[in-house]
């Protein structure tokens, strides 16, 4: 053999068993970093598009993890959700993980979910899902709000969201969001059904009797068509009277 073939074969063996190196260490980086994700319950509500296809729920993670991911697996008879949710790597033992974040994380099936039952994948639960075309939708929002990627001032307090009795669903709005004390908020949280009356002060929506919050935010609720509805803010701009007109202008 002469020699230059010789090379250019001892070059081919380098070159492949770097090729081999390099796709071990890969595939031993890619199995090390999946063993940071687990199957996560989905303890929101969940939100059905118009469509059928597409599935939204609200989700919190704290800064020690990456954004989790609702996955949806189908089949003929059933929808199953899971949240993928993965650690960061190299976090020492110990690690005080804060900074809480939420956003509406969402997943988009091949088929509408029609008939088919919704469930959990960890917890086996049934989960039944607002649907989207019956959503209350503000006519009427004073300048500057605009759709906010999260749910505010929901009916829960603590992390994570817990879904409700009824399928229920909060759309939120903002205007200057993380601008400080300038900032606002607008939620609409809409609930199947009617809840307990809750205290507060008479009012009327429509004709409909309503109560009004002060705390913890500006709140006011009533019952109609089959759903209690709730309208409630925190932004020191916002007038009263601008306040009632984005719940007596609510259109289903």
């Amino acid at each position: 053999m002469a020699l230059e073939e010789r090379r250019g074969v001892r070059r081919a063996v380098w070159a492949l068993a770097v090729l081999v190196c390099l796709t071990g260490a890969v595939l031993g980086w890619v199995a090390w970093d999946r063993s940071h994700i687990h199957d996560a319950a989905v303890p929101g509500d969940v939100l059905v598009s118009g469509d059928g296809r597409t599935l939204t729920t609200p989700v919190t993670w704290t800064g020690c993890e990456d954004r989790p991911q609702l996955e949806a697996h189908e089949s003929t008879r059933t929808v199953t959700l899971v949240l993928k949710r993965k650690r960061h790597a190299f976090l020492p033992k110990g690690t005080v993980c804060d900074g809480w974040q939420d956003r509406l994380v969402t997943a988009t099936l091949h088929k509408p979910v029609g008939d088919r039952a919704l469930t959990d994948a960890v917890t086996g639960s049934t989960v039944t899902p607002f649907q989207a075309s019956r959503l209350a939708h503000p006519g009427y929002l004073p300048t500057g709000y605009v759709p906010a990627d999260t749910a505010l001032l929901t009916n829960n307090t603590g992390s994570p969201y817990e879904r409700t009795k009824t399928p229920a669903w909060t759309s939120s709005y903002q205007r200057n969001a993380g601008g400080g004390g300038d900032a606002g908020a607008v939620s609409i949280v809409q609930t199947t059904g009617r809840t307990p009356q809750i205290p507060g002060t008479l009012a009327t929506i429509n004709g409909h009797p309503a109560r009004i919050q002060e705390e913890p935010y500006r709140a006011v609720t009533w019952y109609e068509d089959g759903y209690t509805l709730s309208v409630r803010s925190e932004d020191r701009f916002l007038t009263q009277t601008e306040f009632m007109k984005i719940a007596e202008q609510l259109r289903q």
